[in-house]
């Protein structure tokens, strides 16, 4: 028996650790495309979320309000307030003229003492008369908003009623000011539902 050459017995063991290596590589890539493919499997059969598709709804909230018993009884108030805050003034306004012209009159005639003395007195019914022009405006400004507060949450409600009766995401007001411009035929005009909603007749047709 002839001896084995150290240098053939070495190429035949790094051969057969070569087949090794191979055998074992293209197991791991077989189970690797096994796993790959059940994933991709699971992932197409899993159904997939459906979108929420948004519907844009607008309104014109000055048309609604102008049309409410509500709205035009708080006008109504309000013009008897204002009304009542003008007589006052005018009154005021008519005893400074009075006083002025008394003033104007005599003012040659009078002492130096009396002569400050209804300066002042003008001066102040002057500054007295302007701020409370000031606080009238103030005044019914805040009446307004006290009063047009229910009816705005009357208007507000059914607008939230149609909206959601209709399937709308989002609604804008046309008379809000913030919209300044809606693709024609993008939004879902919702005015004459939230009038009819809200009992009142529209005009408008």
């Amino acid at each position: 028996m002839k001896a084995l050459n150290f240098s053939t017995f070495f190429k035949a063991l790094c051969l057969t650790c070569f087949v090794a290596c191979c055998d074992t590589l293209q197991a791991q890539v077989q189970d690797s495309v096994q796993v790959d493919s059940t994933n991709t499997a699971q992932t197409q059969a899993r159904p997939r979320p459906r979108s929420h598709a948004f519907i844009f709804g607008q309104v014109s909230t000055s048309k609604i309000l102008t049309r409410m018993p509500q709205y035009q009884a708080v006008q109504k108030n309000l013009k008897a307030l204002k009304e009542q805050y003008e007589a006052e003034a005018k009154k005021s306004e008519n005893e400074f003229q009075r006083k002025f012209e008394e003033f104007m009159q005599g003012q040659k005639e009078f002492p130096k003492t009396i002569l400050e003395k209804r300066q002042n007195e003008l001066q102040n019914m002057l500054e007295t008369n302007a701020s409370f022009r000031i606080k009238v405006q103030a005044l019914l400004k805040e009446a307004e908003a006290s009063m047009m507060a229910d009816v705005k949450a009357e208007l507000n409600d059914a607008i939230t009623i149609v909206a959601q009766e209709k399937g709308i995401s989002i609604v804008y007001d046309l008379d809000g000011g913030s919209v300044p411009y809606i693709v024609p035929g993008l939004a879902t005009d919702i005015t004459a539902a939230v009038i009819k909603q809200l009992g009142i007749e529209d005009t408008a047709r």
